[in-house]
């Protein structure tokens, strides 16, 4: 495979776990820089799914057709724009995505090795009350919470927006994500490669997923979320 094709497979796919592809980034620093760059592109895309709507946006919109007379305000410019990098950001998504595993745990260790280098240089200590704003999309939110969680972005399983925790620990940190259930994965209760070991909890309106390289975290994570992550009825 020649540097042109490593390239169209990246531009379509800049998290590509084939094998070919791995080695060839490792062995090339040009090509490396290239994916890297593509890879935050895809990252900045998929945090542009997730636009903030404007306090009184609703009454707007429906005051639109009442006044097509006159000219359009300036406020709604960066919305079409936020809207267009959206549709990008699903299509791009939507191909990253269908190269994934077909169950959770394959999907969460993919996005373990993918944010690895991201999460290192990005780390850095999130409130809860910043986190609880994130859970508030899964109806969920963490209570008397001890623990600090140093990354908190959001991500997708399956083109589903789940969100991606990491919580510090004494062996450095372990994952956390937030799977919604209509995420179409074979669920796996454990599983692990040769570096990582996760488990996988069936919790209200989500499936959880811890995963590290320690199992001392598996042992003590997967009972403090039972206790302190709490779904809404």
């Amino acid at each position: 495979m020649d540097n042109t094709e490593l390239r169209r497979i990246l531009m379509a796919d800049p998290f590509s776990t084939e094998p070919e592809v791995l080695a060839a980034i490792a062995n090339d620093n040009d090509l490396r820089c290239f994916a890297s760059e593509l890879q935050q592109q895809q990252r900045q895309l998929e945090d542009a799914l997730h636009i903030p709507v404007p306090p009184m946006l609703a009454e707007r919109l429906l005051q639109i057709p009442q006044q097509q007379q006159k000219p359009r305000r300036n406020w709604f410019k960066p919305l079409a724009m936020a809207a267009s990098i959206a549709v990008v950001s699903v299509l791009g998504l939507q191909l990253y995505y269908n190269s994934f595993a077909t169950d959770l745990g394959g999907h969460a260790l993919a996005h373990v090795y993918h944010e690895e280098n991201y999460l290192l240089n990005h780390a850095q200590v999130q409130p809860v009350s910043t986190v609880n704003l994130k859970l508030a999309d899964f109806d969920a939110s963490l209570q008397d919470w001890q623990d600090e969680i140093i990354y908190a972005r959001y991500c997708t399983f399956q083109g589903v927006r789940s969100l991606h925790l990491a919580v510090k620990t004494d062996s450095g940190y372990a994952t956390i994500f937030v799977v919604p259930k209509e995420v179409e994965l074979a669920f796996n209760a454990q599983f692990a490669d040769e570096r990582y070991q996760g488990i996988t909890m069936a919790m209200p309106k989500a499936n959880v997923v811890v995963v590290s390289s320690n199992a001392t975290d598996l042992q003590q994570l997967p009972q403090k979320l039972q206790d302190k992550l709490i779904f809404s009825a």
